[in-house]
């Protein structure tokens, strides 16, 4: 996966554009302003008989300049360390990312590779079985060269290659070599990386068992590398980082980006990469992390990490002039604009020294009432000059921060109402995708394409659950009371999250009321409501737990309770449950996706249809969510 492409670093570099656009205006200004130093001198010569004046004007600047020093230099040095921080957490992300699929593909071919047979003798499996399975074997997986099943004895019983044209393939005796000593004992193997003209490869062997578990055979296999050599030749780091793999003996296996060394070439003279052998995390972030790379590409930034399961090392190398270009650019900006900031204060403090006096107090006053959140206030400063425009600027001021006010209540619910419709082109089409629209779906398209659906599927729910606060917030939503019968409502609800309930194996029932059963709801906000308290019982519960929902009458008023024997509260969660983007501490619940919204918008929707929610929780016994929603009057006309 391109890192250049992921959504995050697409937003930051973004933000990191505009930021810069932002400091070049203040630059242009900076140029314009040192042209006028001659209205500096006159401002100089208009205070120079006010010692309280010159007092004030000092003050001012001292005052002024300091802070933007101080500050700017503390900016540019974060900036700095996170922007390193940033570096080497998009190098380690993507070294992570290259052994999780290095690991999967090992741990998918071995398992492969790992027979049981159905009957219980300790004989060899039959001949034309043995060659049927290399056959089919072969056939399954495009990684596998040569197969080979191995007797007990040592000798290779049935072979089969990818290369052969119909001649028999010779059988060997294997017996002394570790790859079957070590399968014959009960253990995966996986040797050492050889390098051939084709490309790179590993011997793997596992013991073949019967029923009983007894060891009856070993299964062989030569197994090319190229999908591990595709998937780091895909790493995207910047426009011109890598990243190099290295078997455990330091010989190159593959790399990304435009060079690349020979293969099987020596690169465990490396120090850095006999650090990485030896076990150690280079995270990118220490000082010696910076260096000349002996790649050739010049100074980098380095990071790199062993693969545990096979001990080969990754290594990512991303070039300074590469890794640190943006940065260098928002500093220069950073600087220019501290210098802009520090003239402007030197040009205009004397301004505001000779008639600060007087006006100050209004202006403080106005200030007072903007702290208290009264944007109707205004100052009225006539003294014709620039602290009259401060006093319009303050009035400007109080009226966009008015306008802000009303915006800020629209302006979630128009990003939320606008990030809808792209969520929901990108999950049609990946359906459409998966329903064959576009042609067959391999199987490695859909293992890449199933974890996208999944992110599309929680990132519409999140705008979803935005969209319904800021509806709330700004008294959108709408509500249409009807009287329904809940029943049906709860019956919708319990045929779709059956869904949820089987793969857990949780038993969902329903004690339905033989009568009708009426409250005044609206009929889409009560399935939301239901299906969050059902969806939550079922998540937040152990494997063959229970989700029992149920009713209450009582003073004109219907009672339903959904309770599981799930994991139940603690009792501070329980304090801060129907509060906005709260998910529960326990290290069960940490695991479980959600995004703290759920509870929040239910709350809102059954207290706006005339409803109250309440719950009870024991930690570890389960937890049962309760509302009540009022009957419809009895029509008593004749």
């Amino acid at each position: 996966m391109s890192l250049r492409a992921t959504p995050s670093l697409a937003r930051e570099s973004e933000a990191i554009q505009w930021f810069s656009g932002l400091l070049r205006r203040p630059a242009a200004g900076l140029l314009a302003m040192t042209e006028e130093t001659n209205m500096f001198s006159r401002v100089l010569k208009l205070i120079s008989g006010s010692p309280l004046r010159n007092k004030i004007l000092l003050l001012l600047i001292v005052l002024s300049a300091a802070p933007i020093l101080f500050l700017g230099g503390i900016t540019l040095y974060l900036l700095d360390l996170a922007h390193r921080r940033d570096v080497a957490a998009l190098e380690v992300q993507l070294i992570d990312q290259k052994i999780e699929e290095i690991e999967k593909f090992l741990a998918d071919t071995a398992g492969i590779l790992e027979l049981r047979v159905g009957f219980e003798q300790k004989s060899e499996i039959e001949l034309s079985q043995q060659r049927f399975i290399l056959d089919g074997l072969l056939e399954e997986n495009r990684a596998f060269e040569e197969l080979a099943f191995i007797g007990r004895d040592g000798r290779e019983t049935a072979k089969r290659a990818r290369t052969e044209s119909g001649a028999p393939t010779s059988l060997e005796d294997v017996s002394r070599l570790g790859y079957f000593v070590s399968a014959i004992r009960g253990d995966n193997f996986i040797g050492d990386v050889s390098h051939t003209l084709t490309g790179p490869f590993v011997i793997m062997a596992s013991p073949v068992r019967n029923r009983n578990g007894d060891i009856i055979q070993v299964l062989a296999a030569e197994v090319g590398l190229g999908s591990v050599v595709r998937a780091v030749r895909t790493a995207r780091l910047g426009n011109s980082g890598s990243v190099i793999l290295a078997d455990q003996n330091g010989d190159f296996i593959a790399q990304s980006g435009a060079k690349s060394l020979a293969h099987g070439m020596p690169l465990g003279g490396w120090s850095r990469m006999k650090r990485i052998l030896g076990g150690e995390v280079l995270t990118g972030l220490e000082a010696r992390d910076r260096y000349r790379s002996p790649s050739g590409v010049g100074d980098v930034v380095g990071a790199g990490k062993r693969v545990p399961t096979i001990g080969w090392a990754i290594l990512a190398e991303w070039p300074l002039d590469d890794a640190d270009a943006v940065i260098r650019d928002v500093r220069g900006q950073i600087v220019t604009f501290a210098l802009f900031v520090i003239v402007a204060v030197v040009l205009l403090a004397p301004l505001f020294a000779r008639r600060l006096l007087m006006p100050i107090r209004a202006l403080k006053e106005g200030t007072e009432a903007i702290e208290r959140g009264d944007f109707s206030q205004r100052v009225d400063i006539k003294t014709r000059d620039e602290l009259a425009q401060l006093g319009s600027a303050f009035n400007r001021m109080a009226e966009g921060l008015r306008r802000l006010q009303e915006l800020k209540n629209e302006f979630v619910f128009i990003a939320a109402h606008e990030l809808r419709a792209p969520v929901t082109a990108i999950r049609g089409y990946l359906s459409m995708v998966f329903e064959g629209s576009a042609g067959p779906v391999s199987g490695k398209l859909k293992e890449y394409l199933s974890p996208v659906e999944q992110a599309a599927s929680r990132l519409a729910r999140l705008v979803d659950d935005i969209l319904e606060i800021a509806r709330s917030e700004a008294g959108r939503i709408k509500i249409q009371v009807f009287a329904l019968d809940i029943r049906e409502s709860i019956r919708a609800v319990v045929s779709e999250a059956n869904a949820l309930a089987v793969p857990k194996k949780i038993m969902l029932s329903y004690d339905r009321p033989k009568d009708i059963l009426l409250v005044l709801a609206d009929t889409v906000r009560i399935k939301e409501v239901l299906m969050n308290f059902v969806s939550n019982a079922i998540k937040y519960n152990n494997e063959g737990g229970w989700v029992k929902i149920y009713h209450e009458s009582e003073d004109g008023r219907v009672i339903t309770h959904v309770e599981d024997n799930g994991l139940g509260l603690s009792k501070d969660d329980q304090e801060h449950l129907f509060q906005k983007f709260f998910r529960a501490t326990s290290a069960k619940t940490q695991m479980i996706e959600g995004t703290g919204l759920g509870l929040f918008i239910t709350k809102e929707l059954i207290e706006k249809m005339g409803g109250t929610v309440w719950f009870r929780s024991e930690e570890g016994r389960g937890t049962r969510f309760s509302f009540s929603l009022p009957s419809p009057p009895i029509n008593s006309g004749g």
